[in-house]
């Protein structure tokens, strides 16, 4: 929301909208870079109540899960989706956060999934500054919130900031699969290749449209890529601002 105390957190950066105030810093590398450049705009913009993070897909990614066969209580989702994510990912994921989306039945479940230390390393650093979180979220799950109205038919959202690709088989206006890549010097050709690749694994016959966000990524001004008419949902040059909602 607009007037909501809004964090978005990438590799080295941290970006801060609050009070119709936007604001961005940089500072070291990686992680640690991005809560110290979130230090830093605390201690200058001093912001205070619930406050939505978004994460960059370097430290939190959504997936899909066939829902389960019959409707769970909120205690036995949770249960159920750990075992599920233990199941495909071994003992590493029991130390995960998973955010799960009520869906109606027969549609695909989309879960969002955080390292739990680094979670509660996020949220302890908040409340230290007088904050709590209302949710912390992946850049996929928030761009599709703020753009799905755009995306309409069949085709692909594609996600990208420097380093990580984030690729969407859209089918009736609703994502049916997710896919995540590391780029290098070379994003769209990155992309283009994924998609020929999903696009034999889902069988897909008609490419459709192309949606795609690029974060701190230049894109070239092309009219289509694999077979689709590429359409930008983000203005060109938009830095880390652009994964807020």
């Amino acid at each position: 929301m607009a007037n909501e105390t809004c964090i978005a957190l990438l590799p080295g950066r941290a970006v801060l909208r609050a009070g119709g105030r936007l604001v961005e810093q940089t500072a070291g590398e990686g992680w640690d870079g991005a809560l110290q450049a979130l230090s830093g705009l605390l201690k200058d913009a001093r912001p205070r109540g619930k406050v939505a993070v978004v994460l960059s897909h370097f430290y939190a990614r959504a997936q899909f899960m066939e829902p389960p066969p019959l409707r769970l209580t909120p205690a036995e989702m949770e249960g159920w989706i750990a075992g599920r994510l233990v199941e495909s990912y071994g003992s590493e994921a029991a130390s995960w956060r998973a955010v799960w989306q009520d869906v109606p039945p027969g549609r695909v479940l989309p879960v969002a999934l955080m390292e739990g230390l680094r979670y509660d390393t996020l949220v302890r650093h908040l409340r230290e500054a007088g904050l709590d979180v209302n949710r912390a979220e992946p850049w996929f799950s928030v761009a599709w919130n703020r753009h799905r109205r755009s995306i309409r038919g069949d085709g692909w959202l594609a996600l990208l900031e420097p380093g990580r690709l984030a690729l969407a088989r859209v089918q009736g206006g609703r994502p049916v699969s997710l896919r995540f890549a590391q780029t290098g010097a070379a994003p769209m050709e990155v992309l283009g290749a994924l998609m020929a690749r999903e696009s034999l694994n889902l069988g897909v016959a008609t490419p459709g449209t192309l949606w795609l966000a690029a974060v701190g990524v230049a894109v070239p001004e092309q009219a289509e890529l694999g077979g689709c008419a590429m359409r930008s949902l983000l203005p060109a040059g938009v830095d880390g601002s652009g994964l807020l909602p």
